[in-house]
């Protein structure tokens, strides 16, 4: 009995690993659950894909140039297009040199959050009050020598679109919290969850949130810069 016990233990602390090759909608969450899950034990563990998200054809932007200098936005907005985004404190990411950021309302010139930044750095988080759902916001950009370098816009989701992902974010999080995953199996859950649903800067967000990432995990980040700010004109492409 004591042996069949442990049997029954050993499977109810597998864990569910969400697979990448379908696109979910929204509202079909709960279905993610009880449909598509691969077993997985200690002894087998298997490396995160974190690298396959990069095949849901993330949006890339032009190389480098023009009035934006050296500096190319990544996340959470690009350049011509607004970006709508789902978190209200959301990941600032860009490849090149720049000096300060700030985020003003969509077309002030009142600053709601300022951050100087090193050379060195080619992210920072914002940790200024919660920016509002429906609303629109630029990230304007400075240089060393405090010039402006550009202005890109971004809206935060709200509405009815937004309660969706949060609930289905909620129950995703329950669901695997309760299966005893690690930290990293949840961003990347929720990482995969934004890439179906194009919220890109969402998706590198939930991976640059990681403490203490994986080998495949690194390999991911250390992509992001080609796969979505390429210095030339030749594009990579993992299709």
């Amino acid at each position: 009995m004591r042996k069949r016990n442990l049997m029954v233990l050993t499977l109810l602390l597998t864990v569910a690993i969400i697979p990448l090759g379908k696109r979910y909608s929204l509202a079909g969450l709960p279905d993610l659950f009880t449909q598509h899950s691969t077993v997985e034990t200690r002894s087998t563990q298997q490396a995160l894909p974190w690298g396959e998200l990069l095949e849901k054809q993330p949006p890339r932007d032009d190389p480098p140039g023009g009035s934006r200098g050296d500096v190319c936005p990544i996340a959470p907005a690009v350049p011509v297009e607004i970006r709508v985004i789902w978190s209200t404190r959301p990941l600032f990411l860009w490849r090149g040199s720049m000096g300060r950021l700030e985020v003003r309302p969509q077309g002030s010139q009142q600053a709601l959050w300022s951050e100087q930044v090193t050379e060195s750095q080619s992210s920072v988080l914002y940790n200024g009050e919660a920016l509002q759902p429906g609303l629109s916001y630029d990230w304007v950009s400075f240089d060393e020598r405090d010039r402006p370098q550009f202005r890109v816009t971004f809206q935060v989701m709200g509405g009815e679109e937004r309660d969706r992902i949060s609930g289905d974010l909620n129950r995703l999080q329950a669901q695997l919290q309760q299966e005893g995953v690690t930290a990293e199996k949840i961003a990347f859950a929720k990482a995969n969850y934004f890439a179906e649903n194009q919220l890109w800067s969402d998706v590198l967000q939930q991976a640059y949130g990681v403490e203490n990432p994986s080998e495949a995990l690194v390999q991911f980040i250390q992509a992001i810069p080609d796969e979505f700010c390429p210095l030339s004109g030749a594009r990579r492409s993992n299709r």
